[in-house]
């Protein structure tokens, strides 16, 4: 007699955060990594955070994308992400970026940086 074995479907993978534009920078640190990307058509920049491992087990996972030239920012924090944080956006044309990512107790920051033009296309 043979014995009926239940098919089990794998976990479904999340989809990476798509960001518009071009990646320019990436922070990479001991539990992840923090990518920046830029579209020179909306003047936008984008961040999100991956963790490098525990990818689908709950933890916290950061992400904050901040402008020099008023000090405003964007930031999503859970501690009970499983794959990413973000993306978050920002107009940032005609000023500097600071980036910054942490995935459980380790985090990183990119510095004052990326500072633009006062065109969108002139990044």
């Amino acid at each position: 007699m043979a014995a009926a074995v239940a098919g089990v479907a794998a976990p479904a993978q999340a989809a990476a955060p798509v960001c518009e534009g071009t990646k320019i920078d990436t922070l990479d640190f001991a539990t992840g990594y923090t990518y920046l990307y830029y579209s020179s058509a909306t003047g936008r920049n984008c961040a999100y955070t991956v963790p490098k491992s525990g990818t689908g087990t709950p933890q916290l996972i950061a992400v904050g994308l901040f402008r020099a030239g008023d000090n405003q920012g964007v930031w999503d924090s859970r501690a009970d992400y499983k794959y990413y944080a973000g993306p978050v956006y920002l107009d940032a044309r005609g000023t500097c970026v600071l980036f910054n990512g942490q995935v459980r107790s380790t985090s990183a920051s990119s510095g004052w940086g990326h500072c633009g033009a006062l065109t969108a296309g002139a990044r």
